[in-house]
């Protein structure tokens, strides 16, 4: 990076700063896709003036010899790691090689995890300086604004949004009001991030055409379902960026990038119907020969044949749909707002009026749910006209109303290794986790054992990189460990 490297001793620090923000190196990656995270976090440092690269091993294969190299040759004043719940062990061999080899660089933790459990995470990772929860780029841009000693001086620190920090022998955590003007943030530093330098594996697995984008339209949901963290991240207020920001950066990403399709991350894309049908009329006029997809899941209950039809005219051809479980008896324990009579109609609606093709979450193993509705769940999911779907063990994630009853119930006891979502949590289902495990391999290899599922998956692959990614996920699904 070229940057300055402080002398042992020094005490000021001289600005910009070198910044390196990163993912860590783990074991099991499938979706590899531009980390939109940190995208923004550098776009606002590099509006400050630092200096910042994105690392994203995933992309480069990088192993650790070579993360190793990158430490010791990038001299780093600051450097961030993204931290899901899943990759802890991953972070902390991170963390550790840091102090091993750059001890005067400031560590900082940020990501889902963090927010959904600030003070659990500072203990669990004492090799950190900071932390963040929450949207973190003010608070980001905040910390690296402050010289050397005054990241020391507790009345500075106070002051950072969203900040976690160590006083003595307690962590605190900052307030950290939620962006109301995200058009103000700007676009992610794409250029640290080339869509085209990414392997075709996106989180939906299937992309039409190449290179595909992340995006997102919006942050916070006001949905209260109880496994999810979303709340802990963004909170329950729910924002978006103008229609005309968001055909700004996918201009730029079509013209700059020559990006061809674009996956929409949000949690509640189709929450505001007037926004959806604004945002399909403009981008149709815009002409620019784009494919669209919903990865990442919509509420059944925000769409209709009109809404529908005009995200298909768009260009539009897939959608996930959160559909959890066929047991209307779980659905109302998780909150969900929905009923099985609901989600029926809804997936016929989309496959009715549409040709999208529709992949379904479900998920697994919920406290006091019984072997017989998790059949129930499986028997559901073969009566709707789904494409795809997805069975995953459920996870307590931390920042969840279920994250809060299990810490309790658990104590300090808590089986980190087990967070994965082809993985059984210890303690969380009635049912032992060997028998979880066995009726979601079941699930899956009935629902996509049968012919016209698995052609239909077939076809939709455009590319080696979509199959080797799609027998990466069958391989970690059926695996006995």
């Amino acid at each position: 990076m070229g940057g300055i490297c402080l002398e042992p001793g020094r005490a000021d620090r001289v600005s910009p700063l070198d910044i390196l923000l990163y993912k860590p190196i783990v074991a099991v990656r499938h979706a590899v896709l531009p980390p939109l995270g940190l995208g923004y976090l550098a776009r606002a440092l590099q509006e400050e003036g630092h200096r910042v690269a994105i690392c994203d091993p995933g992309r480069e294969r990088m192993d650790w010899g070579g993360f190793a190299r990158l430490v010791r040759e990038g001299c780093f004043d600051l450097a961030g790691v993204q931290v899901f719940t899943p990759e802890l062990a991953a972070v902390r061999r991170h963390l550790d090689l840091w102090r091993q080899l750059s001890a005067q660089t400031f560590l900082v933790l940020g990501g889902a995890h963090v927010s959904g459990d600030p003070v659990g995470t500072m203990e669990w990772f004492p090799a950190a300086d900071f932390g963040f929860v929450g949207e973190a780029e003010r608070g980001l841009a905040g910390l690296a604004r402050l010289s050397v000693p005054q990241r020391r001086d507790p009345a500075f620190l106070a002051e950072i949004p969203g900040l976690v920090w160590r006083q003595g022998g307690e962590v605190r955590v900052n307030p950290n009001p939620p962006l109301q003007d995200l058009d103000s943030l700007g676009f992610p530093a794409w250029e640290l991030m080339p869509p085209a330098s990414y392997p075709v594996a996106p989180h939906g697995l299937v992309c039409r055409q190449a290179p595909s984008a992340p995006l997102v339209t919006s942050r916070g949901c006001p949905f209260g379902c109880t496994f999810c963290a979303t709340r802990a991240v963004g909170t329950r207020q729910f924002r978006q960026r103008s229609v005309g920001n968001v055909l700004a950066e996918i201009r730029a990403l079509a013209e700059s990038h020559r990006v061809r399709e674009i996956h929409i991350e949000d949690d509640n894309f189709t929450l505001r119907r007037d926004y959806v049908l604004e945002f399909c009329e403009r981008l149709q006029e815009e002409k620019l020969g784009l494919t669209v997809a919903l990865p990442n899941g919509v509420r059944l209950d925000t769409l209709d044949a009109e809404v529908l039809q005009a995200m298909e005219r768009a260009g539009f051809h897939s959608l996930a749909v959160g559909i959890e479980s066929g047991s209307d008896r779980v659905l109302k324990l998780i909150e969900k707002s929905l009923s099985r009579d609901l989600i029926a109609q809804k997936v016929r609606l989309i496959k009715k009026t549409t040709s999208l093709s529709v992949t379904g979450f479900f998920m697994l193993g919920y406290p006091t749910e019984t072997e017989e509705e998790i059949l129930q769940s499986l028997r559901f999911a073969k009566e709707l006209p789904l494409d795809h779907v997805t069975f995953t063990c459920c996870m307590p994630l931390p920042g969840s109303a279920l994250w809060e009853e299990y810490r309790a119930r658990r104590g300090e006891a808590i089986p980190w290794e087990d967070f994965f979502f082809y993985r059984a949590v210890e303690g969380l289902s009635e049912l032992p986790a060997d028998r979880l495990r066995a009726l979601q391999r079941r699930a899956m290899r009935e629902f996509y054992l049968r012919p016209r599922v698995l052609a239909g998956a077939l076809g939709r692959m455009r590319s080696w990189d979509q199959v080797a990614n799609a027998l990466g996920r069958l391989v970690e699904l059926f695996r006995r460990t």
